[in-house]
């Protein structure tokens, strides 16, 4: 008989969910088919995507500055004061105001700017939300028309406003109009436009920035409020085919043949009686499990020979260790041989053989053919059970002849 290549209990798990393992290998490779499908039969996916070919960017801002004209004892005449959020009227009355922009294009092109700076006087405050405007009287200061700026440079203008004179200004208007509603409002304003291209594409940023001068006593406050720093990409429509993913490509082909390979393989053992499981390895097997459940029951010692006692066989282990819980008594093992011994009686169970030693004992290549025996007068010997004890007796017999007991 050809030995068995699976265990028995890898076969005996096999038998009772064939059908639900088969059904595995089955979806296992109807998946790897449609990613198959998919990956390597399917038209591939195009997608438009949005390529950047450059970027053009503006920026502006404000620098401010005043010159000390008066002497005094914590500013020497001459000085100039850069960037301060105050500034004192009387000694720096003078505000110098810097306005500059700048132009950066990946392309190296540059770019065409307008300035229009102005001084705006003005009465105003926010009411639902929205800015009311009483009054305003604007001043033209200075004027950028068409102006060229490089790709990595900047453009100014410089103007310069008397803060005094303009606070009474402000204050004359107030007295010709006899009242003065919402905020009093000193600004420096830009207006700018600049027209950049980026490869293919034009671009117009509009801007108005300000620069707030607050007087209060003796001193003024300057606080600029200009648009963040604004970039334009040039972009064009690029049309690419997206590859498949490596789970369709490598994953599919792999599923697929684990899933067909373990069907076949299953189908195949099964006709073949691969998975097939004798009565003898069954009964084997329920041996061997309620070996393990009566542990406690069972002590591993050598059994004695019958002697006198009565001998009682016991067709399974369970039912030899129900006779020993009846009475009390300890399961003795030796070996595969198993017993229990109740007054003048023993009781007896011995395990099934293993189906491989069983088939090591009956392989016909072990036995001596008949005709080859040295001598017909050999004397030979046979073996029994004695009824008494239970143990095997050796018997022997001359030249074929019956042995009486």
């Amino acid at each position: 008989m050809p030995e068995r290549e699976l265990p028995l209990s890898v076969r005996s798990l096999l038998q009772q969910w064939l059908l639900a393992v088969v059904l595995v290998f089955v979806v296992v490779a109807l998946a790897g088919g449609y990613l198959t499908y998919d990956g390597y039969v399917t038209e591939p996916e195009t997608v438009v995507e949005q390529r950047n070919n450059g970027t053009w960017t503006v920026e502006s801002g404000f620098e401010h500055s005043a010159l000390v004209q008066r002497e005094t004892d914590v500013f020497q005449s001459g000085t100039r004061l850069q960037n301060r959020s105050l500034y004192f009227t009387t000694v720096t009355p003078d505000l110098d105001v810097n306005y500059t922009i700048a132009n950066s294009n990946t392309d190296g092109r540059s770019a065409t700017g307008s300035v229009d700076l102005s001084l705006v006087i003005r009465a105003a405050e926010e009411r639902d939300g929205r800015e009311v405007v009483y009054w305003e009287t604007r001043e033209q200061l200075e004027t950028l028309d068409a102006v060229d700026i490089e790709a990595g440079t900047e453009e100014s203008t410089a103007v310069s406003v008397d803060v005094p004179e303009v606070v009474n200004r402000t204050q004359t208007i107030q007295q010709e109009l006899g009242s003065s509603p919402g905020n009093i409002e000193i600004l420096i304003r830009a207006e700018t436009t600049i027209e950049g291209a980026v490869g293919s594409e034009t671009f117009t940023d509009t801007r108005t920035d300000r620069l707030r001068i607050s007087p209060s006593g003796s001193v003024y406050r300057v606080t600029p409020t200009v648009e963040d720093q604004q970039s334009y990409p040039a972009t064009t429509q690029v049309t690419r085919q997206v590859e498949p993913p490596a789970l369709s490509l490598y994953g599919g082909p792999m599923l697929l043949l684990i899933g067909l390979t373990g069907v076949a393989a299953l189908v195949f053992a099964d006709r073949e009686g691969k998975l097939a499981i004798t009565e003898r390895e069954r009964e084997r097997k329920r041996y061997r499990a309620a070996r393990t459940d009566f542990d406690e029951w069972i002590s591993t010692v050598e059994i004695p020979a019958a002697g006198e006692r009565t001998v009682a066989r016991a067709e399974t282990l369970p039912d030899l260790v129900d006779v020993a819980i009846d009475s009390e008594r300890a399961v003795l093992e030796d070996g595969d041989r198993y017993a229990v011994l109740v007054d003048d009686v023993m009781y007896t169970y011995t395990a099934p053989a293993d189906e491989t030693v069983s088939e090591e004992i009956d392989d016909p290549d072990d036995r001596t053919p008949q005709g080859n025996d040295e001598s017909e007068g050999t004397d030979r010997s046979d073996t029994r059970e004695s009824p008494e004890t239970g143990e095997s007796v050796l018997e022997e017999r001359d030249n074929g002849d019956p042995v009486d007991e």
